[in-house]
């Protein structure tokens, strides 16, 4: 690659340092460009494959962008696909990885298959990897291709991305490569024809930082001026040379294009209002910082030009503004872009519009950069009541969304509103009333009794009709894994709330398509759990598994295979802890179900799992630090949370904190249903013990059997036995005899069950890094076996067989297969880890 190269009669200077860096990207498997916007970091490679690659190597080029992860990554997984159809379309089919499926998609990358030299650049991809975890990161640089390269392209990586780069010894690439010093710039300079004094150079490198697009800048200024600025501003730069250089058409056709990074020739005309580009606009488009993408037939601004036309955007004042994002919204709507459209609409108030739009599947998503429910409120407490009266059914579903967000006062409020516009329409919705009613009907929660009293007069409303504002996938009970947790308030009453919650159920779930199937089932299972009555609770938890599987309630789903595992657990059964597990995966794995929600109740039901087997190294850090109040948990998910954070906390040994923080929950968390106050006094009964306060851990022990033993929940006290130091047989002996036969079962049977699943699921001498495919191929090529017969055994191709073992080696840091054989030796009779 030459220090010169010309695009569109402009020079692109390259110094020798950053030279030598991008021919390593021929050799490399992965590489990585790290640098802020304006460092030169796209066109850099671009120019370095242009003409470097002979014209046959094909360059597969992905550009994310800020669009749903959902639809970014499905853009992604049919670029793989130009690569290796069958890895594309394996990740087409899993979407976005979720806790459950990334492990799949991770295989699919390692799965890749390309015989031949090809490169994959994936640009802009900041905007992908926020929506990806590190594995996945991984994996896509550890990809199975044999001749693929992959150069990943992005502005910023998140601490934990750095690291993974770090520890796989790729290509880097980043900012210092890409800035020039002053002897760069002068001989950049020198080659556009421009010859400058060494001080010269040294205050461009100063007031620039380096950054080639100041740099090019600052050259277009002296051209012109036969001066350089004496600014350092990029943007100031820009508009003196780009933007003041433009006619008055093509600043306003550029300017109806800036809410875009990407558009299309097509949507360039709509923006635009024109049927075809008139040549001023065209021109306008021939800019050094639009680049053209023929084959897509779409142009890319850059990230620093956009910046300038939005500031220019809101200089020509908010009616032109408006103008502009109200036909970027227009143009979403009509493309099916409902999310896009919301965010453009948003951004200038036109509740109208947003009404208008059938948002019903958006109350869990960003919108833009914020949730939907700060949408919502905004709605709720500015949008006209006019407004409002015209569209009731949204405004309905803007309610259902502040409830789901428990922002009762602000619910509680627009329902008020909204019952005096149906009392005040003609010819009243008796549809629209019935689910004002439905959701008047959570005002009670969770006081089954009077939920299932309202729920009776909106059945009656909807005639046999569902909801059209609580939807199967919305997040059964906000969230909240245990139906005991939620539903059991009065002790001694358990069995009473079992039969309300299944009347309600039957009710309920009938008039909104299945949501909530399988939780009054669960419910019981849980009950009978609580009470020791372990096969009882097995077969009403499958039952419950069911009927939530057949609705695709995943969070009842994903309950009912925690407790399955639980079971397993006490009877030590491996196979059925890992049937438990993939239930738990299947639940996790809806495409209409895949939301913040469910990942993070997936984390806080593993997390409860690692935890119960004291083996906390894989569970989610956020999980372990108690960080949650920057992942938008539904409030009763930060109640399972923080139950979990505080089991962390036990088995770490840190008993000061464990009370600390145990004592801080608030009354309305803490003591929010019986059994949460039961399991936050047991804690501080275990923590209190731990610091030789026995005095009051028997106190807060006592407490807890006065609450849990009118319901013969004994189970809870045997599972904490052995850290209760006698306190508990003590108490259970000489205070509930009748229960102490059960109590020594399960203590009995919970010790030794615990003990041998953590050992056969992740005895501390077996590789845990390794995933299930990868100990695989190991172990049977520690037994002996060629590629070849290991391909044809797990019926694989033999990259894939390369693939896994070279990750193999890595993780176990190992060379050679003799060393392989030593080193997996012991344990070949132990199942992988399942995490």
């Amino acid at each position: 690659m030459e220090q010169k190269h010309k695009a569109r009669g402009e020079p692109h200077y390259y110094s020798d340092r950053l030279i030598k860096k991008l021919s390593g990207i021929r050799s490399a498997s992965t590489t990585i460009v790290v640098a802020p916007s304006g460092c030169g970091k796209t066109t850099a490679v671009r120019d370095f494959l242009e003409a470097e690659l002979p014209q046959s190597t094909p360059v597969y080029w992905f550009t994310a962008t800020d669009e749903q992860p959902a639809a970014c990554f499905l853009r992604f997984a049919n670029s793989i696909g130009r690569i290796d159809g069958r890895a594309g379309q394996r990740l087409a089919n899993i979407g976005l990885p979720n806790a459950a499926t990334i492990g799949e998609a991770c295989d699919a990358l390692r799965s890749i298959e390309c015989r031949h030299e090809a490169f994959l650049v994936a640009d802009n991809f900041q905007y992908l990897l926020a929506a990806l975890s590190p594995s996945f990161f991984a994996a896509l640089m550890e990809h199975g291709g044999e001749g693929l390269h992959v150069v990943v392209v992005a502005q910023m990586l998140k601490r934990k991305m750095l690291s993974v780069v770090a520890s796989r010894g790729v290509l880097q690439i980043n900012a210092g490569d890409l800035r020039l010093n002053a002897d760069d710039i002068g001989r950049y300079y020198s080659q556009a024809g421009v010859r400058i004094a060494q001080k010269d150079a040294e205050d461009i490198a100063r007031n620039t930082g380096g950054w080639i697009i100041a740099v090019y800048l600052q050259l277009r200024a002296f051209r012109e001026t036969g001066t350089f600025s004496d600014t350092s501003g990029i943007l100031a730069l820009m508009e003196h040379l780009v933007w003041d250089a433009l006619t008055e058409a093509q600043q306003t056709f550029l300017l109806r294009l800036s809410p875009f990074e990407m558009i299309t020739v097509q949507q360039a005309c709509i923006l635009g209002g024109c049927e075809t580009l008139p040549e001023y606009a065209l021109n306008a488009l021939q800019n050094p910082f639009i680049r053209h993408e023929p084959v897509e037939r779409r142009y890319e601004l850059h990230s620093i030009l956009t910046q300038l036309l939005i500031h220019k955007r809101a200089e020509r004042g908010g009616a032109f503004e408006r103008e502009c994002l109200l036909r970027a919204g227009d143009f979403c709507r009509d493309g099916g872009k409902i999310s896009e459209a919301l965010g453009f609409y948003a951004q200038i108030k036109d509740y109208e519009r947003m009404l208008s739009l059938d948002f019903s599947h958006l109350l869990l998503e960003n919108i833009g950069a914020a949730p939907f429910t700060e949408l919502a409120l905004d709605i709720a407490q500015n949008c006209p009541a006019d407004i409002k009266r015209r569209h009731l059914l949204s405004m309905l579903r803007v309610a259902w969304a502040l409830l789901i967000a428990w922002r009762n006062e602000s619910f509680d409020a627009l329902m008020g509103e909204l019952r005096k516009m149906l009392d005040a329409e003609d010819g009243e919705d008796s549809g629209l009333l019935g689910e004002w009613t439905l959701l008047s009907s959570f005002k009670s929660f969770p006081r089954l009794g009077e939920m299932t009293a309202t729920l009776t007069k909106a059945a009656a409303l909807f005639k046999g009709k569902d909801s059209r504002v609580i939807l199967p996938e919305a997040p059964w009970c906000f969230g909240d894994y245990s139906q005991f947790a939620e539903f059991h308030i009065c002790k001694g009453e358990a069995d009473r709330e079992a039969d309300e919650l299944e009347t309600y159920v039957a009710l309920y779930s009938r008039m909104t398509g299945g949501h909530g199937s399988g939780a009054d089932v669960l419910f019981r299972a849980e009950l009978a759990y609580y009470r020791g009555e372990t096969g009882e609770a097995e077969i009403l938890a499958y039952k419950a598994l069911f009927l939530a599987e057949s609705k695709q309630q995943s969070i009842i789903q994903l309950s009912a295979a925690r407790l399955l595992a639980e079971i397993a657990q006490i009877r030590a059964d491996t196979a059925g802890w890992r049937s438990a597990i993939s239930s738990m995966e299947r639940a996790a794995s809806y495409a209409s179900q895949n939301t913040f929600v469910v990942r993070s109740v997936l984390d806080t039901v593993r997390g409860l799992l690692l935890a119960e087997l004291q083996v906390p190294a894989d569970m989610a850090e956020w999980l372990k630090k108690g960080e949650f109040s920057g992942k938008l948990l539904l409030t009763p998910m930060v109640n399972n949370a923080l139950y979990v954070h505080l089991l962390y906390l036990l088995i770490q040994g840190e008993f000061a904190q464990l009370i600390g923080v145990a004592q801080a929950v608030p009354p309305e968390v803490g003591r929010k249903t019986v059994f949460a106050e039961i399991l936050v006094s047991l804690l501080l009964a275990v923590g209190y013990l731990a610091v030789g306060e026995r005095a009051k851990s028997a106190s807060y022990l006592r407490h807890a059997a006065e609450l849990a033993m009118p319901d013969g929940l004994v189970y809870l006290f045997a599972s904490l036995a052995e850290l209760l130091g006698g306190l508990a047989d003590e108490l259970i002996v000489k205070e509930y005899p009748e229960l102490y036969e059960t109590y020594l079962r399960i203590k009995e049977g919970f010790g030794e069950g615990k003990a041998k699943l953590a050992r056969d699921l992740s005895p501390e001498d077996l590789p845990e890094a390794l995933t299930a495919r990868e100990r695989e191929v190991a172990l049977l090529a520690a037994r002996g076996l060629r590629n070849g017969e290991i391909a044809q055994k797990l019926n694989v191709t033999d990259s894939t067989v390369r693939t896994h073992l070279r990750t193999a080696f890595q993780k176990l840091d190992v060379d050679r297969r003799t060393k392989l054989a030593e080193k997996l030796k012991n344990f070949e009779d132990i199942p992988p880890s399942i995490f």
